[in-house]
């Protein structure tokens, strides 16, 4: 499971996020990402970020695409993970975007150690906002630091208590509970099986990856779904 939350820093009234992410003109820069880590959980941040920037009409506009790689260097698979980056263009800070990991039901999705893994968006939207008047431009700056992960023993290292950790491990026990569900009406039959699948669950999140293996039955079949099920509390049973 792979998510990204944005968060723009400027005021509201300055600074919205539009649709296009392609600007007319623009000026692109690479910028490298400094690992600005408060905790040491044997995870080390590195990367980059193409940043693109115009000014038209009195509007700026900014565009940005991340490359961030996680490298384990830890003994033990990383299972979860929550970082944030801060990225600013030429006026200032403009956005914190975290970025989260969770291979609670996939051994797959694990880090390994001395694996690297590289988190890359390509459309994180366009940012817009009036050119301040009389403002001097800064260098660009992007940094991202480590704000909690889980290995694939239990043990954790950083701020458990974070909103985004929080909404982490709520995201895992919903999904969790549905997927029991599932499993008990499969023993009851396809239809029982369809009925239960057919059940949005209130976390966003948990439903979006209901929603992957609601897209797998109706492309493979029940019974492949049915499987994908089973396959993912079987992971979970290992925890």
């Amino acid at each position: 499971m792979f998510r990204d939350t944005n968060f723009c820093v400027l005021d509201r009234n300055q600074l919205h996020r539009v649709s296009s992410s392609l600007l007319c003109g623009a000026q692109t820069a690479t910028i490298d990402v400094a690992d600005q880590s408060k905790v040491d959980c044997l995870a080390r941040l590195a990367g980059e970020i193409e940043l693109s920037e115009s000014d038209v009409g009195g509007v700026h506009q900014t565009s940005y695409v991340d490359h961030i790689t996680t490298t384990n260097l830890s003994k033990k698979p990383i299972m979860a993970m929550v970082i944030v980056s801060q990225i600013s263009n030429s006026y200032g800070p403009m956005v914190q975007q975290y970025s989260e990991l969770d291979a609670f039901f996939s051994h797959k999705l694990e880090i390994a150690p001395s694996q690297k893994y590289t988190h890359q968006h390509e459309d994180n939207g366009t940012f817009s906002m009036p050119v301040p008047q009389d403002a001097a431009k800064i260098s660009l700056a992007a940094s991202s630091q480590v704000v909690f992960v889980q290995f694939s023993d239990g043990s954790t290292c950083g701020n458990r208590d974070d909103y985004h950790v929080v909404d982490l491990m709520d995201t895992r026990a919903d999904l969790f509970q549905a997927l029991q569900k599932l499993d008990a009406a499969a023993t009851e039959g396809d239809s029982e099986f369809l009925k239960a699948l057919a059940v949005k669950s209130n976390n966003t999140h948990a439903n979006s990856i209901l929603n992957n293996i609601r897209d797998q039955q109706k492309r493979e079949g029940t019974a492949a779904a049915v499987s994908a099920v089973r396959e993912m509390l079987a992971v979970a049973a290992t925890r």
